[in-house]
Formats: C-alpha cells, sequence, structure tokens
C-alpha cells in the first residue's frame, strides 16, 4: 500500500485552526444569507468556501516553512495532484452503488412511485445515460470546492498530526455538522422529522466520507474523491431522486434512507477492510 501523502510535518496546528476558523465564519455567514431567503448561487459558493479557505492557509503554511512559492508546491498542498485513472472510474462507479441498491430496492417496495413503470430498461438506458454523465461534469463543479478543503487540505494536515483513524473521525464529522444549518433552516433534505433526519444524514455520510478518505489517501489525489462527491450528488439529487416519487422515500433512499446507510456503510467497511489505511507499507500505525 502506498504511504500516506504529506507527512512530513508541512501543516502547523496553527494553519489547522486557520483552515477552520475561515470555514466556520465564511460558512456562517453564506448559511445565514441563503437560509433568510437568499438566492440559490449562494449554495455554489457555500461549496467553495472549504476550497478557498485551505488555499490562504496553505499560502501561510508556505510562508512557515520557509518555502520558496511555487504554484506546484501550492497546488500538492491542497491534493491537486494527478490521479490514476482506476481511482477516478472507483469514484464514479462506488456511489452508483449504494446510492442505486437503495433506489431499486424502493423502486421494488412502491412500484408506483418509480417514474419509468413498465418501460423497457433500454428506454430508460437510452433517456437517462448522457444525463446521468453531463449531470456529474456539472455536479463536479461545485463538489471540487468542498474536497478541496476536506480531503485536500484538512485530511491530510489531521493526518499529519493525529494519525488515519482520529482524521478519519474528525473530518467527516466536520463535514457532517457542516451541512447542519442547511437541514435544520434551508430547507435540504426535507420529507422526515428533523430529529431523524439529522441523525440519519450523520449515518450515512460519515461512511461516505471514510469511502473518500481512502480514495484521497491511495491516489494521493483529491481529484477520485471530487468525482465521488459529485458522482453521489447527481446520481441522488439529479436522476434517481427526480424519477422518484413517494411521501415515505426519505426514510428508505438518499440520505436519510436506512437503506442508503446499510450500503454505504457496507462499501466503507470493505474498502477499510482490502484498503487498511491505518498501516503504512511496514505496518507501522499512522
Amino acid at each position: 500500500m502506498s504511504k500516506v501523502f504529506l507527512t512530513d510535518n508541512k501543516y502547523s496546528r496553527k494553519v489547522v485552526i486557520f483552515f477552520l476558523a475561515m470555514v466556520i465564519l465564511f460558512s456562517v455567514v453564506c448559511e445565514t444569507l441563503y437560509c433568510l431567503g437568499g438566492s440559490e448561487w449562494l449554495v455554489a459558493l457555500l461549496m467553495w468556501i472549504p476550497a478557498i479557505s485551505a488555499i490562504i492557509a496553505s499560502f501561510i503554511s508556505i510562508k512557515e516553512n520557509g518555502e520558496k512559492y511555487s504554484f506546484k508546491y501550492h497546488r500538492s498542498l491542497i491534493g491537486i495532484r494527478l490521479s490514476h485513472i482506476k481511482y477516478i472510474l472507483m469514484g464514479v462507479i462506488i456511489p452508483f452503488i449504494y446510492i442505486f441498491i437503495p433506489y431499486r430496492i424502493y423502486w421494488t417496495m412502491h412500484p408506483e412511485n418509480f417514474g419509468y413503470t413498465g418501460v423497457a430498461f433500454s428506454v430508460v438506458l437510452k433517456d437517462l445515460a448522457l444525463y446521468t454523465v453531463i449531470s456529474v461534469f456539472i455536479s463536479l463543479i461545485t463538489a471540487l470546492g468542498e474536497e478541496i478543503g476536506w480531503r485536500g487540505f484538512m485530511l491530510p494536515a489531521l493526518l499529519e498530526s493525529i494519525g488515519v483513524i482520529k482524521a478519519f473521525i474528525i473530518v467527516g464529522l466536520f463535514w457532517c455538522l457542516w451541512h447542519f444549518p442547511l437541514l435544520i433552516w434551508g430547507g435540504y433534505m426535507e420529507g422526515t422529522p428533523l430529529w431523524c433526519g439529522l441523525i440519519a444524514f450523520v449515518l450515512c455520510i460519515f461512511p461516505v466520507s471514510i469511502i473518500a478518505a481512502i480514495l484521497t489517501i491511495k491516489s494521493q489525489s483529491v481529484w477520485p474523491a471530487a468525482f465521488l462527491h459529485a458522482a453521489h450528488n447527481a446520481y441522488d439529487q439529479a436522476v434517481f431522486g427526480v424519477i422518484t416519487y413517494g411521501d415515505d422515500k426519505m426514510y428508505y433512499v438518499s440520505e436519510t434512507g436506512f437503506i442508503t446507510i446499510i450500503c454505504a456503510w457496507v462499501v466503507a467497511i470493505i474498502m477499510l477492510y482490502f484498503y487498511k489505511p491505518w498501516k503504512e507499507d511496514n505496518g507501522r500505525l499512522l
């Protein structure tokens, strides 16, 4: 297994705290404006706040380390590196597995709530294939903004100081909690009681964070996580969610559905078992 990238003291505690403070401050402002009735473009801006914060914090890191500025070095601090195509493909295929299976089960349970009931699969594929691909790339525009912050900067910074297990927990929980204002006041993922939706959202998104972190560590790049995030949003919100009806669907599918939670955890556990990200080549715990 390849070693975790950037584990040679590139990030100080001050830089990490500065990054988190910027994310929290700017996100609170942006989320408040949106929840008070602001334009939808505020959501796109919100998703780029982690990246903006990471870029600014990485400038401080460069200065602290006494490094001569170079664009290539700066990119490396926020995870913008080339990735092997297999990890990009994994980033696109894995969310299809844990997003599609719950929807397929729900359609079987409630065929009347499936928008293509009685339609040949070839027709469904023809209608959705190109649209799905386009949706993933459109979603990538905003998903990249989050992933540069979460997996490109925050993850390696925490891996460097506290190790894999604690880093996975902190990044995953922070990512979940960062969505809470939109879940509570912004109308995001409606369809269940608030208390149920908040708990279910954390249970669903936390294993997704683990999957994204493993892909980042294995690829040494933020791109697979960005594609995973984009594909996740596209499959759920722009494709399968649009052709699925039913007042109870959010209990079964999407980011609050118990079937999605089960599928996401199964995939995360399988990836943890096979990739064992808490070990380096020599087996030393990070």
